[in-house]
């Protein structure tokens, strides 16, 4: 396999990931263009999470691309779309985990070989092929469901548990703080900047996303002290 291209992988990861996102939006009936600019940054900075992982000397903790790949689209949902936390992880396992990756299981099986795992493993450019592929497979599986108005209608507030605010900012909280601590420990030892700077992103990312739960349980929580005034 040749060397991995940053601004390629970038690219193709980015748009890979995007275009999950929109299919799982447009399948559980979320709004996607509100949040546009957020959903670029996140998926912008999952990307460069993987790039560090697989290529940077950051194998022994390859285990975070699966975990942060399910975490960050889950707190989106959550803290920022605010989405009930079970169909939040509903919605993040089939919509954004599960069709994508059959989606992406019948285009490479469609390719006649030219996608094949062994010719992945070979030419790393048809893995930013299989990617970017994909992701504008998924924009346009979105858009047909959009269309013809397929996707699943359900009364959000009917399954939110009533502290899960506390949960969401708990699980923020959390991801903030053990992903960077669980990389320090893993290179206690040994200096490695592509440890740090996977730390260092895997911290802001987490921060932010905690950042706007609290401020927007901040706001919710004036908002109805106002409301109480004026009654």
């Amino acid at each position: 396999m040749t060397s991995v291209n940053f601004g390629w992988f970038m690219l193709s990861q980015t748009i890979f990931i995007i275009g999950s996102i929109t299919i799982m939006s447009v399948l559980f009936e979320l709004r996607l263009r509100r949040y546009a600019g957020i959903i670029i940054g996140l998926s912008m900075a999952n990307s460069f999470i993987n790039y560090l992982v697989y290529f940077c000397g950051a194998s022994k903790v390859s285990f975070f691309v699966a975990i942060i790949g399910v975490l960050i689209p889950f707190l989106y949902l959550s803290i920022i779309v605010r989405v009930p936390i079970v169909w939040s992880l509903l919605a993040t396992v089939f919509g954004g985990t599960v069709l994508p990756l059959i989606i992406q299981l019948v285009i490479v099986f469609s390719s006649f070989g030219f996608l094949s795992p062994g010719a992945l493993k070979e030419h790393i450019w048809r893995n930013y092929a299989l990617d970017i592929t994909s992701g504008i497979v998924f924009g346009l599986v979105a858009f047909a469901l959009y269309s013809r108005g397929w996707h699943f209608k359900f009364d959000f507030e009917k399954i939110r548990i009533k502290s899960e605010r506390y949960i969401v900012i708990a699980i923020s909280l959390f991801a903030a703080l053990f992903f960077p601590a669980t990389l320090v420990y893993s290179d206690l030892n040994k200096f490695s900047l592509s440890l740090t700077l996977l730390s260092v992103c895997s911290f802001t990312v987490f921060g932010f996303l905690l950042g706007y739960a609290i401020k927007k349980e901040r706001d919710e929580m004036k908002s109805l002290s106002s409301h109480r005034e004026v009654k």
